[in-house]
């Protein structure tokens, strides 16, 4: 499907709007089969102000390359092709972000995932507005990303489903084998040599200072969309990382952990666990663990054939699968609490076992200093002993010379008389 006209007409290179200022905004993407999504994302930003956005496809097989060329017919995309699956995005994205400086003129860039949906905080306003009221002297901002949660499903995009902001707290989400809420992402002004970190939450560049939160924008995550993307999502990424010997995540890298799950067969239980259950959702928005947010609803419901159609598991087997899910999460926190202990008290016993080994050191170097100080005294008290024994032998020596001389004439007195 055609990507519609701009929602803003472009100015010199920008969008002339409030204030008459001009600001050129360019986003950056590397995706990999992301065809549930890749169009609905595409158009939000092209409606919140976003001039261009430049993709890199990350060897897409499921029709998300033929999405993406679509767009780069109007000029609102362009396209590169990468196939090679190593878990290359900070390189790749650094790339992108420095020639949307160079090469597209950006005065901000925006490094974003293809599940990520910025937006202002203030739905009566767009991301263009509020990129364009931050004050010129700063470089960079973060802001808050929030994902959005709701029913699970076997398939589909889930725009008019995942319609609940998740604020559950700590426990709840550990419970449902969530480790903790997104990190925040980076949008920063245009530089040559800027630097992306992997995972795109964070930015530098020659004479930066520190980042400054924008609370005016924030993005919409929708990270579990569906059991068929999810499934795709973890294998591409442990797949990804295996092939990349440069890269070793930790053990409790929950990407990582996902695929353990996925080969260990049990990973479709995980995914739906991630989400309140039906009967949960009503408790959770009374006590504000869940906020109601429709934005995306409603792109989904303008455009319709952006999206992938749900496709909702049957009731009885989405239960069945959450109180799996829950039963081998909690289990899971459970091994990780007593390895955890055993972590705490190996580390205790490292401790104590320097302590006792720089006391050792601390003890040997005392022991060898006296060493060496009764070695020095035992020199000492030789060279005294010979001084003394020289001296001795001298005083003898002139003490018996006139008794040894005195002996020596009585003999020549006797050898005459005879």
């Amino acid at each position: 499907m055609a990507p519609s006209p701009p929602a803003h007409q472009p100015v010199g290179g920008g969008y002339l709007g409030a204030g008459f200022s001009i600001v050129k905004i360019v986003m950056t993407m590397m995706v990999r089969d992301e065809a549930d999504i890749i169009e609905a994302v595409l158009e939000h930003h092209r409606r919140q102000g976003v001039d261009h956005i430049l993709v890199t496809d990350n060897g897409s097989v499921d029709g998300t390359r033929e999405a993406l060329e679509r767009f780069a017919q109007s000029g609102f995309v362009t396209v590169w092709d990468d196939p090679v699956h190593r878990k290359q995005q900070s390189e790749t994205v650094t790339r992108m972000a420095r020639l949307a400086a160079t090469e597209y003129g950006a005065d901000w860039v925006i490094n974003a995932d293809a599940d990520e949906f910025f937006v202002a905080a203030d739905e009566a306003s767009t991301l263009r507005d509020e990129l364009r009221r931050i004050d010129e002297a700063v470089q960079y901002v973060t802001v808050q990303v929030v994902n959005l949660t709701g029913a699970p499903a076997v398939d589909g995009t889930g725009l008019q489903r995942l319609i609940y902001r998740d604020r559950r707290s700590a426990q709840r989400l550990v419970s449902a084998g969530i480790p903790f809420h997104p990190t925040g992402d980076a949008i920063h002004r245009g530089h040559a040599e800027v630097s992306v970190s992997q995972g795109n939450h964070f930015v530098s560049a020659p004479n930066w200072g520190d980042p400054v939160p924008e609370p005016r924008i924030e993005v919409l995550h929708l990270p579990w969309r569906s059991w068929a993307q999810y499934e795709r999502k973890v294998r591409n990424t442990g797949e990804s990382y295996r092939a990349n010997p440069d890269l070793e995540p930790s053990p409790r890298h929950h990407g990582m952990q996902d695929f353990r799950r996925l080969e260990q067969g049990r990973l479709e239980e995980t995914y739906v666990a991630k989400h309140p259950l039906p009967d949960e959702i009503a408790e959770l928005a009374y006590v504000g663990e869940l906020v109601e947010d429709r934005r995306l609803a409603h792109l989904a419901e303008q455009t319709p054939e952006l999206v992938v159609r749900d496709l909702l598991y049957v009731s009885d087997r989405q239960a069945q699968l959450a109180r799996d899910g829950r039963r081998f999460t909690a289990i899971e926190a459970e091994y990780e609490r007593r390895l955890q202990d055993l972590r705490d008290s190996l580390e205790s016993v490292h401790g104590s076992l320097h302590v006792a080994m720089l006391a050792v050191a601390e003890g040997k170097t005392h022991i060898d200093q006296r060493d060496e100080q009764i070695a020095d005294l035992r020199r000492q008290l030789d060279a005294a002993h010979r001084r003394f024994a020289v001296r001795l032998a001298n005083r003898l020596s002139k003490y018996l010379a006139p008794v040894r001389g005195a002996g020596r004439g009585r003999d020549a007195i006797g050898r005459q008389a005879d």
